[in-house]
């Protein structure tokens, strides 16, 4: 039991440097996120690895690259329907733990039917993680930095792609299987790290306080902020997030909450987070990060070794672009960033397909250049602020629901993207960046019209943007308008902090009643 002036620590850390450490742990899952999206990119160009599933066709090397997708999209499906039941650590370290055993089934193959069935359980265990991790993030963050320290968990995600993709070349000049099986292995590493970390940092201050844990909720929430736990700040967010709780509780809670409007306006809140995972998928982001050697050979026309080197060049390029929301992500705001994403990565399809669509050396070597601008618009638009977006909007009754929903889209399109890039490549050709283009066009709209503003605003304060006003619930218009308007959140901020006092005032007088009463109980007995 922790003495009222004591300040808890976990692995001897607390405050921004144990903030650092949960990034860390989560970086870890998502440099496995990343490493696994971009190894097989390498190994869809090796002879070696071909010939043990007799050369496929282009569909059905779609389907091997793609079925990590839809494993990861069955994964946050089991998530969706009991996640709840179990803390955000516990399903991450999960999570790892069936990644391992999908990547040992990939190892050790010698045919089709146990590659796909270890490609789909590692991707089943990813997409377990890749639910929680982002929510487990933003419930521990502080408003101001959510976004860096997402930003930051991203940036490992583009290591992975490095890793992978270097690996990949490095493995070339080896004859015999390990070419192949080496990269497959090597993702057991990542999952290593994730099982050994996890159980000494902290549990969610939000989820424990769900689960009726208020004093564990307490002590890691003190932890987090560097205080005590009775520091007024901390003891403000507590009463913030009970308040949170005790409102979202008056609904009934079930799966099925996700397609209600409970008051929370909870259906409108998890389509727009799902909107968000389609629109990034469909950016043709993955087509860079999955199949990048594949469209450097088949589609821009280099050899098999300039594709690698090219593709590995392209990683560590993106990996320095994602520097840079390190700086800006909190302070742009995540609408502007979406719009200007989605901008610069329309024009960048619509440069390609024209280069492409000329055709020879030095168009191919232009289209190149601007494929890794595309990188650029997408780190900067869509890739941490998209993660810590969903998270950032849904309320906590919904948050693990909802966000398991979300990835489903994120996995769902991403599994589409990678399993009709091949074939629209060998069909339609340049017209394949021309769809993208649309597409990315389309988003801008969308994004200003639908997406509420979420950057630097307490989980908790998000709710009353959607709450009723004037006895009516607001549009999903005037909720974005809202969103932006700083003397609105300022009015909602204090409205926040108001309520959770009285809240915390109410609870201290029951209390006092009820001790009251035992006194008189026991006066009474004697």
């Amino acid at each position: 039991m922790l003495a009222m002036n004591e300040s808890p620590t976990f692995i001897g850390l607390k405050g921004q440097s144990l903030l650092y450490a949960v990034t860390f742990c989560c970086s870890m899952g998502f440099l496995l996120f990343g490493y696994d999206i971009g190894y097989m990119g390498g190994l869809t160009t090796s002879t070696v690895f071909l010939e043990v599933f007799d050369n496929p066709n282009a569909s059905l090397l779609a389907f091997l690259v793609s079925a990590y997708d839809l494993g990861a999209l069955f994964g946050a499906l089991f998530t969706f329907v009991v996640g709840d039941k179990s803390g955000r650590k516990a399903n991450n370290i999960a999570g790892a733990i069936i990644v391992s055993v999908g990547a040992i089934l990939q190892t050790t193959t010698f045919g089709l039917a146990q590659f796909l069935v270890g490609r789909i359980l590692a991707g089943f265990g990813l997409g377990i993680m890749t639910t929680v991790i982002p929510i487990w993030l933003t419930e521990c963050a502080m408003p101001k930095s959510r976004g860096r320290m997402m930003a930051m968990q991203l940036s490992n995600l583009i290591v992975g792609l490095i890793i992978s993709n270097w690996l990949d070349y490095a493995m070339v000049s080896y004859a015999g299987s390990i070419q192949w099986r080496l990269p497959c292995a090597f993702q057991i590493v990542f999952c290593i790290i994730i099982v050994i970390l996890t159980p000494f940092l902290p549990e969610s201050p939000r989820y424990l306080c769900a689960t009726d844990q208020v004093d564990r909720a307490t002590v890691a929430l003190a932890a987090l902020r560097g205080g005590h736990i009775d520091t007024p700040e901390v003891v403000e967010e507590m009463n913030e997030i009970r308040y949170a709780i005790a409102t979202e509780a008056q609904e009934t809670g079930s799966w099925s909450d996700v397609f209600k409007d409970n008051g929370i306006s909870g259906w409108t809140r998890v389509l727009i987070a799902f909107a968000a995972n389609f629109f990034q998928q469909l950016s043709g982001v993955n087509v860079m990060s999955s199949l990048g050697p594949y469209i450097f050979q088949n589609s821009v026309g280099l050899s098999r070794h300039v594709s690698l080197l090219v593709s590995g060049g392209l990683q560590a390029f993106y990996f320095l672009s994602s520097l840079i929301p390190w700086l800006v992500v909190d302070r742009i705001g995540r609408r502007r960033l979406f719009m200007l994403g989605s901008t610069g990565m329309c024009l960048c399809m619509a440069l390609s397909a024209i280069l492409v669509g000329v055709g020879g050396k030095g168009p191919g070597y232009g289209a190149v250049v601007v494929l890794y601008l595309f990188q650029t618009f997408f780190t900067v638009g869509w890739q941490s602020n998209m993660w810590v977006y969903p998270s950032e909007l849904l309320p906590l009754k919904l948050r693990l629901r909802g966000g398991a929903l979300a990835v489903v889209s994120q996995w769902l399109f991403t599994f589409v993207v990678v399993e009709m890039t091949p074939p629209m490549i060998t069909n339609i050709g340049y017209k394949t960046y021309v769809v993208f283009a649309v597409i990315n066009f389309v988003t801008v709209p969308i994004v200003y019209l639908f997406f509420p503003e979420t950057s630097q605003r307490p989980l908790e304060a998000v709710d009353l943007l959607f709450a009723d006003q004037d006895g009516k619930r607001p549009s999903i218009f005037k909720v974005v308008r809202n969103s932006v308007d700083k003397d609105f959140v300022a009015k909602i901020d204090i409205q926040l902090q108001s309520q959770a006092k009285l809240r915390n005032k109410s609870e201290g007088l029951v209390d006092s009643a009820k001790e009251s009463t035992v006194h008189i109980e026991l006066a009474h007995d004697m």
